[in-house]
C-alpha cells in the first residue's frame, strides 16, 4: 500500500503541469524547426523548377513513410511516461532522438542511483537526476541542426572530394550504417528481436523486388511501414 501511494505521488509530480510547461519551450522549438524546413523546402523547391505535383507527392510520401516509425516512437513514449512521466517523455523523443537511447537513458540513471525500473518506488530526487541526464543528451540533436543544418553543403563537398556525384552514395552510406548499428544492437543474442529484424528484411527485400515489376507508388510510399508492422507482430508472437 505504501508503495502504491508512494508511485501514485511521483506520477502526480512527473505529470504536474509545472514540467508540462517546462517541457512546453523544447517541444516548440522542434515543431518550428520542422516548419521552418518544410516551409525552406518548398520556396527552393518552386525556384529551381520543381513542378507542383511533384512536391506534393513528395510530401505524401514522406508523410506515409513516417507512419512506421511513429508507432515505434509511439511505444517508447508509452513506456518512458511509466518511468518519468508524460511532459518529459514527449520531451526527450521529440529531440529527434532514438527511442532505445532516451529508455537507456532512463535505466542508466536508475542503475546509478540504484534503482531498478519497474520494481522499485521511484523518487522525485530519481526525477530529477533524470531530467538532467535526459536533456543534456538530447540537446546536441537541437544545437547541431540549428548551428550546423545551413553549413552542411560545406561538409558533403569535403567528404565527397568535390565530385557530386558521390553525395548520394555517401548519403545513403550513412544511413545503412546508421540504422545497420542501431539494428545490430538487437541481433545479440538471439531471440524474437533477431527473428523480427530478419522478418522484417525479408519483407522488405520481397517488397522491392515485387515492386520492380509492379510499381506501384501506394507500396514504395507504406513498404517501410508495412515491413516495420511486421517486424513487431513476429516479435510478439516469438515472445
Amino acid at each position: 500500500m505504501q508503495r502504491k501511494r508512494g508511485m501514485t505521488e511521483y506520477n502526480e509530480i512527473a505529470n504536474s503541469p509545472i514540467l508540462w510547461m517546462a517541457a512546453a519551450p523544447a517541444l516548440c522549438f522542434v515543431f518550428l524547426q520542422a516548419w521552418l524546413f518544410f516551409r525552406k523546402s518548398v520556396k527552393t523547391a518552386a525556384e529551381i523548377g520543381i513542378p507542383e505535383k511533384a512536391v506534393r507527392s513528395a510530401i505524401r510520401g514522406a508523410s506515409i513513410a513516417s507512419i512506421g516509425p511513429c508507432f515505434m516512437m509511439l511505444s517508447g513514449i508509452l513506456t518512458l511516461m511509466l518511468y518519468v512521466g508524460a511532459p518529459m517523455a514527449w520531451m526527450r523523443i521529440d529531440f529527434i532522438g532514438s527511442v532505445a537511447d532516451a529508455l537507456m537513458e532512463a535505466a542508466f540513471t536508475a542503475d546509478g542511483m540504484g534503482i531498478k525500473l519497474g520494481q522499485d518506488t521511484l523518487t522525485v530526487d530519481y526525477l530529477c537526476a533524470a531530467a538532467i541526464v535526459m536533456t543534456t543528451c538530447g540537446l546536441p540533436f537541437l544545437l547541431f541542426v540549428s548551428f550546423f543544418a545551413d553549413r552542411m553543403d560545406k561538409v558533403n563537398h569535403f567528404m565527397s572530394g568535390g565530385n557530386t556525384h558521390l553525395i548520394p552514395v555517401i548519403g545513403s552510406g550513412a544511413m545503412i550504417g546508421s540504422f545497420g548499428a542501431l539494428t545490430m544492437n538487437f541481433a545479440y543474442p538471439s531471440g524474437a528481436s533477431t527473428i523480427a529484424i530478419i522478418a522484417s528484411a525479408l519483407s522488405m527485400a520481397a517488397i522491392v523486388l515485387y515492386n520492380r515489376k509492379a510499381n506501384m507508388q501506394w507500396l514504395k510510399e507504406w513498404g517501410l511501414t508495412i515491413c516495420m508492422l511486421i517486424g513487431m507482430c513476429v516479435a510478439v508472437l516469438v515472445k
